[in-house]
């Protein structure tokens, strides 16, 4: 009876010291843990990087040493013990819609909520910085914003996709966000888009705990999508997502002169927000009416410590630990921004810090998707174009027609954590794919009559047409 006493309570302790790892191993998944001090805010962008620890935050999940994670977190300043919610404080009425208010898109499809929360710190820092960071996502990535928030110092402009219940999960993940992780919450707003056949509901949750959850963000969003039910998984994940729609309704949100409009997995490196501050209010930016200016992208391994600089990340790239964005994925989407090039100047100019141009984009392709800094005049996304497929590559495009200029900045960059790979589409994506290359073909022909120009020749191309078949001969009977 006692050996049978004992192995239970040694089943129960192992139970115990797993969830207790694993909830220490779902935290970096949020966290970089370089000075995000969980529930602890701040905007500096000079935070200390410990030498001590090499580990990037998504490598946790690949380990189960519950020492080194403790030892991580307590290096990168986070609370291993109870958090403490920061005194954030979010309204009643925060993250919460009017079904009878709100505006249409264009085509009466989606209805739009702008700033259903807006932090204390987003006006000022509009008149204090002449950049904002824009950005958009659905609810299973909303994770992300921690990461993207944390060494920005400026202000930003998210919309969120909030079909149905999502609404309801959006609200209570979003005020746990920003309670949790100021230096998100103080200087964002936020925005709420659905479709009409799909209207917001709300449900009563409560994130239990939550001063005592600041460090399991990754966790307690997999626990509210969780109330989504499997016949509404069955509509939703066949739904095309209104990127175009969402990048439009974050942008237009924007209250500066520059909007920076990247993807929320985009995650700037420290001090990026101050150092193209400077720039913009430079001769160079002010004098050019007409110019994109593009930050390169590169692919981290999850492995690595995050790069602060070009010499650390050129570094990780002859180790093969980072290269440039959908390199191997999809060579035509970043292609035109020549990182060859860029990588080329800290030979050049070793230590360079004020950003500057780099080179122009002289090499144009129908498909390049850079993450770029413009002003807010450039041509809106087509809002017809749904899910993926012709996005963001459509817009671009219509810049390039219509006179933009786009030019690469140094020694600046963004990073997207994880070294990607060619996996094989779902059918519903190359179906949404497929669509939109038919749409396309009625949106160059407006383009074309807006502007009087075709650079690339697209009037002159047509659909591929089937190779029409070439009759076979008969096989003759085998002579007896």
């Amino acid at each position: 009876m006692v050996q049978m006493l004992c192995r239970v309570w040694g089943v129960g302790m192992l139970s115990i010291l797993a969830l207790t790892t694993s909830n220490i191993i779902l935290t970096l998944r949020l966290m970089q843990g370089r000075g995000m001090g969980g529930c602890e805010g701040g905007n500096s962008g000079s935070a200390v990087i410990p030498q001590s620890v090499p580990r990037s935050w998504t490598s946790a999940l690949s380990s189960y040493n519950q020492s080194e994670y403790l030892a991580f977190l307590r290096a990168a300043s986070v609370n291993t013990s109870a958090s403490r919610v920061s005194g954030m404080v979010v309204a009643a009425g925060d993250f919460q819609v009017d079904k009878g208010r709100g505006r249409w898109d264009a085509r009466r499809t989606y209805k739009i909520h702008d700033s259903v929360f807006t932090g204390p710190r987003y006006q000022p820092l509009t008149e204090e910085l002449p950049i904002c960071l824009a950005t958009q996502t659905s609810v299973d990535r909303l994770f992300w914003l921690a990461q993207v928030a944390r060494y920005w110092a400026a202000s930003m402009s998210v919309a969120v996709f909030t079909p149905d219940v999502e609404y309801g999960i959006a609200r209570a993940y979003l005020t746990y966000l920003v309670a949790c992780f100021p230096f998100l919450g103080e200087k964002a707003t936020f925005h709420f888009v659905y479709p009409k056949g799909h209207l917001p509901k709300d449900l009563p949750i409560v994130i239990d705990q939550l001063q005592d959850r600041c460090d399991q963000p990754l966790a307690v969003l997999k626990e509210l999508l969780k109330k989504r039910d499997p016949k509404m998984l069955v509509w939703r994940e066949r739904m095309p997502y209104p990127q175009n729609v969402v990048r439009n309704v974050a942008r237009k949100n924007c209250q500066t002169e520059w909007v920076f409009l990247v993807d929320v997995d985009i995650v700037p490196i420290p001090a990026l927000s101050h150092d193209l501050s400077l720039f913009l209010l430079s001769k160079t930016a002010k004098n050019c009416k007409k110019c994109a200016f593009v930050v390169p992208t590169y692919e981290v391994d999850e492995r690595a410590s995050l790069p602060m600089n070009r010499s650390t990340l050129m570094n990780l790239a002859a180790r093969g630990r980072a290269r440039p964005f959908h390199q191997k994925v999809f060579l035509h989407n970043q292609h035109a921004t020549n990182f060859s090039r860029w990588e080329a100047r800290e030979k050049e100019h070793p230590g360079e810090r004020q950003v500057s141009i780099s080179h122009p984009v002289t090499t144009f392709e129908f498909f390049y998707e850079p993450f770029y800094v413009a002003r807010d005049d450039t041509p809106p996304h087509d809002e017809r174009f749904l899910g993926y497929g012709f996005t963001r590559n459509t817009q671009v495009y219509e810049m390039h027609v219509s006179g933009y200029t786009f030019h690469v900045l140094s020694p600046i960059f963004t990073l997207h954590w994880g070294m990607q790979v060619k996996r094989s589409r779902p059918a519903w994506r190359e179906k949404q794919n497929n669509v939109n290359r038919r749409l396309f073909e009625g949106f160059k022909k407006e383009v074309f009559a807006r502007y009087g120009k075709d650079p690339l020749n697209m009037m002159a191309t047509r659909k591929p047409q089937r190779p029409a078949k070439v009759p076979q001969p008969r096989p003759q009977a085998r002579k007896a």
